[in-house]
């Protein structure tokens, strides 16, 4: 290698390396904007309910809790992964733990302090809802001991401490999405549904929250869109 070509390369590096940290930076201020949105949000409806003393009597263990969350990142989700009606965007599975409701889910480390599975006591989980937009829905025709079932696949993940899924990428349970856990437990642990094969069709329906609130899955528990 020539000295010239050897300073062409090591511009081209330099070059490389600053647009890389310019977007890191962009990215980092996105999030931190983000952030701040969500916690305005949250403030603003700090006083109101999510769910009613009557609602929270429907709620069985391994229900499924469907949130429409705050911030950018929710209002893409809630654009462009349902079906025009709803706008949920982020899901969880509820638990009892010591009597009180919790919800298992999975959060990436750019919106919580912890990546992947983590356990949240319901209130907290409900804080981050935009009020008047929240499912429950409740595998087809599932009984107690569906539920209590659901639960404790849900518990053995949380146990593992499996990380969020940052590539979305289907079918690897070395990391989990929100859905991509609901899926895995009803799928391939429980057997409870058969979904998609093909690798485009499953992708799709992954990568979707339609299919969440599906009566073909699930039966609605609670729909506060109907309202």
């Amino acid at each position: 290698m020539n000295k010239k070509t050897a300073v062409i390369l090591a511009k081209f590096a330099v070059g490389i390396t600053a647009v890389f940290l310019l977007c890191l930076g962009m990215y980092k201020a996105f999030l931190l904007a983000d952030h701040h949105a969500e916690n305005r949000e949250i403030k603003r409806h700090k006083a109101t309910t999510r769910l009613s003393a009557t609602e929270r009597e429907l709620l069985h263990e391994g229900d499924f809790i469907l949130r429409r969350g705050f911030g950018y990142f929710s209002d893409f989700i809630a654009g462009n992964l349902n079906d025009g009606k709803k706008d949920v965007t982020h899901a969880g599975i509820l638990v009892k733990q010591n009597g009180k409701w919790c919800v298992i889910h999975a959060l990436s480390s750019d919106v919580s302090e912890v990546d992947g599975m983590q356990l949240q006591p319901l209130n907290d989980f409900l804080h981050y809802s935009a009020p008047g937009k929240i499912i429950v829905t409740r595998s087809k025709d599932a009984s107690a001991t569906v539920g209590k079932a659901i639960a404790l696949r849900a518990q053995v993940y949380l146990n593992k401490h499996i990380p969020f899924d940052h590539s979305g990428t289907i079918d690897n349970d070395s990391a989990l999405f929100c859905t991509e856990l609901i899926w895995k437990i009803l799928e391939k642990d429980l057997h409870r549904v058969t979904l998609p094969n093909t690798p485009d069709e499953r992708k799709a329906f992954f990568h979707s929250m339609q299919p969440m609130y599906s009566t073909k899955y699930f039966d609605i528990v609670i729909d506060q869109y109907q309202k």
